[in-house]
């Protein structure tokens, strides 16, 4: 499940419609505060001073009226202040008058007193010391205000104003006069106003969110495209394009995306051309020179068999040496055609049940004339009981062969390990010798063609330099991996990793990685371990450099070459019988090649 973090981050469109909520929510939320603040300042201001102007000629009347009063006694003078409060009580109900309360001041020494009087007991309370002590210490005919809470019928309070001034009543002196203004009317337009201004920013709010989401689409939907058609380009539609609508940045994007799929298309298919012209020319002359081949070949056998006639010591020996580059040039035209073969992607598996610990031991009897003349003793390492997987036998049998005559060419006469593993999905098998060794930097060449990491190193059992090549080429057919680690003077280790049953029709299997057998050995040195990071890829081992090519960067699938590989005696075909094979059945187990004279402490890729 897709967290809506993550929906964000992967959706432009998600997080530009998002960014403008959040700032449409700030800046509504500004706006609103601003003009509520700015409606109620205006709005309580102009009230505020219209009720003062009201209170205020109010008061000057009450003391007009008080100053012409008649009044001998206390109770006349309290009828006359009693009359006069609700006479202002009806009257400025229209001015949003809700009350009248009148005090005697605080600092009056008259004698005569009269108790406090009130329109409505229930704003006694509203009337705070506060506000009595600034009429108190005012100037008569001066009104103070305080803004209070007026209790409403519903349980809340309205807001309302307090306006008090000092007026004199005859006998008693000094009182404070107290006039409670409600301001509910004035609150109920700021609410309106609030509640229009919400409806209005969230309308513009749903506005923004829309036209944005509209637009971001109308970006966005022409990327996505663009995307779209980029990973179909990529994925090898070279014909895909986009169209091109206006004259906007979105279409000079689509323009530009056109002309790059132009080039490239064109650029490819150059490569492909000349890709095709490299694989006839490969394979026409691997199959020319097989006919002037078999007739040197025939010519230097008559004259082999009549060697014992020839008495020139070097007549001899270029007799030899002839005899043995004839078998290698046959094997580089075997091993020339398997490789137009796999190029041309008309390769295809010859799926059976094998035993890979007994088709192992096959290729060991095979070898065995190296193996003596090598000096380099076999440790087989293998489980009892049968591994079986489904392979093509001939090609495991030529990867077997040219890892463990690789191995034999750089032992130098010490022990050779072979160990066989497995589990549910996979088999594995290293071949690994205590030899020469090898660097982090040779093992990320080591299987491509024709690679030598020191050309002056002597071949002792002869080779083409595609051995190690062809062989990866056979593990991946297989959907297998062939790996590589080394250090120098601690000897090399080759896995190859195989899926224990191919797909449907002999395709490439799968098995999980990493395998059943890591491609760095249990017996390297701590040193080695640490420096194979440096070269390690994804197809190999946790702590190991290995290296698994893909045979994609060398191979075309489009206008594959029909005749690569399929002529000539046998065609590079590693199931066809005699001289022809990949492996070479028939080789010399003798053939050197003179010019190879060489360097320790390097190895180099070769086939036997």
């Amino acid at each position: 499940m897709t967290s809506p973090l993550r929906a964000v981050r992967r959706s432009l469109g998600t997080s530009m419609v998002l960014f403008a909520t959040s700032a449409g929510i700030v800046l509504i939320a500004v706006l609103l505060v601003a003009v509520t603040m700015t409606i109620r300042n205006d709005v309580f201001s102009e009230r505020r001073a219209a009720i003062l102007t009201d209170a205020h000629q109010r008061t000057v009347a009450a003391q007009a009226a008080f100053d012409v009063a008649t009044v001998d006694t206390a109770d006349d003078l309290a009828t006359t202040a009693q009359a006069q409060l609700a006479a202002i009580n009806d009257s400025f109900a229209g001015a949003g008058g809700v009350g009248v309360s009148l005090r005697r001041a605080e600092d009056e020494t008259a004698t005569t007193v009269i108790n406090d009087l009130t329109t409505n007991a229930d704003l006694v309370a509203l009337v705070t010391d506060d506000l009595v002590a600034q009429v108190d210490a005012g100037q008569a005919g001066t009104e103070y205000s305080q803004s209070v809470g007026i209790p409403d019928s519903a349980g809340g309070t309205d807001p309302g104003l307090v306006v008090g001034a000092r007026v004199n009543l005859p006998l008693a002196g000094g009182y404070d006069l107290f006039l409670v203004y409600t301001l509910a009317p004035e609150q109920h337009v700021i609410d309106l106003a609030t509640r229009a201004i919400v409806i209005a920013g969230a309308g513009f709010l749903l506005i923004l969110i829309i036209g944005l989401w509209a637009l971001a689409s109308r970006v966005l939907i022409p990327i996505r495209r663009a995307s779209l058609a980029a990973e179909r380009l990529a994925a090898g539609h070279l014909n895909e394009r986009l169209p091109v609508v206006g004259e906007n940045e979105i279409a000079t994007l689509s323009r530009s995306f056109n002309n790059m799929a132009d080039s490239l298309e064109a650029q490819i298919q150059a490569w492909e051309n000349l890709s095709k012209v490299e694989r006839l020319f490969v394979s026409d002359v691997s199959h020319e020179l097989r006919t002037p081949l078999a007739s040197i070949r025939l010519a230097a056998e008559q004259i082999w068999q009549a060697r014992n006639e020839i008495h020139d010591p070097f007549a001899a020996r270029s007799l030899e040496i002839l005899m043995r580059e004839i078998d290698r040039f046959e094997q580089m035209l075997s091993d020339l055609l398997e490789i137009s073969r796999i190029d041309s992607g008309r390769v295809q598996l010859r799926a059976a049940e094998a035993d890979i610990t007994a088709t192992l031991r096959g290729v060991l009897d095979l070898v065995a004339v190296h193996v003596e003349a090598s000096g380099s003793p076999i440790r087989l390492h293998a489980p009892a009981e049968p591994v079986v997987a489904e392979v093509d036998v001939a090609r495991v049998e030529r990867i077997l062969r040219n890892l463990i005559v690789n191995a034999l060419e750089h032992a130098e006469g010490s022990p050779i390990d072979i160990t066989v593993a497995a589990n549910d999905d996979a088999v594995a098998v290293r071949v690994r010798d205590h030899g020469v060794g090898m660097s982090p930097d040779v093992v990320k060449k080591v299987f491509d063609r024709f690679y030598r990491a020191d050309p002056s190193r002597k071949r002792t059992l002869g080779g083409t330099g595609l051995g190690l090549s062809i062989s990866l080429e056979d593990a991946v057919l297989h959907g297998g991996t062939l790996t590589a680690w080394g250090w120098p003077a601690d000897g090399a280790s080759f896995l190859l990793t195989l899926p224990r049953r191919l797909g449907p029709d002999a395709t490439p299997g799968t098995f999980t990685k990493p395998g059943p057998l890591g491609v760095v050995p249990d017996d390297a040195p701590p040193v080695s371990r640490a420096g194979t990071h440096a070269v390690q890829t994804d197809e190999a081992a946790p702590v190991s450099p290995a290296l698994t090519p893909s045979p994609a960067s060398r191979r075309s699938d489009v206008d594959r070459n029909d005749d690569a590989g399929i002529a000539g005696p046998n065609g590079g075909d590693p199931e066809a019988p005699g001289r022809g094979a990949g492996v070479g059945a028939d080789e010399s187990p003798t053939a050197k090649t003179p010019e190879d004279a060489l360097a320790r402490g390097q190895r180099e890729e070769e086939h036997p």
